[in-house]
């Protein structure tokens, strides 16, 4: 299984910018931040909020800020090159790193099989092979 988005938006932050309901997140610095069109509503759960990392351009980037029902942020560093439209990997692999539901559960106490069944009937599935 992989669950895929695309980068919605970048937006650059300057230093002490907060991100998320709370402002849960401050940026340290300059940075760049991605918003992904993912949210709990979609099964990604607020029990993530600030506590995951999503591939981008083939590398980890953490989930910044507090999940909100349709969109999450995502910090993609002071030297992004990160564009909208570009591909997202929340479950799944890019290039040679993966994440896995299993990742996934022990950053929430749980178990795979529960990461799996809570992503929404809203996400677009595609059946492969």
């Amino acid at each position: 299984m992989a669950w895929r988005s695309r980068l919605a938006q970048v937006k650059p932050f300057t230093s002490r910018m907060s991100a998320g309901y709370g402002r849960t997140w401050r940026a340290a610095r300059g940075t760049w931040v991605g918003i992904i069109p993912v949210g709990y509503a979609d099964g990604f759960s607020r029990d993530l909020s600030n506590n995951d990392e999503v591939l981008v351009g083939g590398r980890r980037v953490p989930v910044v800020g507090t999940v909100s029902m349709d969109l999450i942020a995502v910090d993609l560093g002071p030297e992004a090159t990160e564009r909208a439209g570009e591909e997202v990997v929340l479950i799944g692999r890019q290039g040679t790193d993966r994440i896995t539901a299993e990742e996934i559960a022990r950053r929430r106490d749980s178990i795979s099989y529960e990461v799996i069944c809570a992503v929404s009937p809203r996400v677009a599935r595609i059946t492969a092979g």
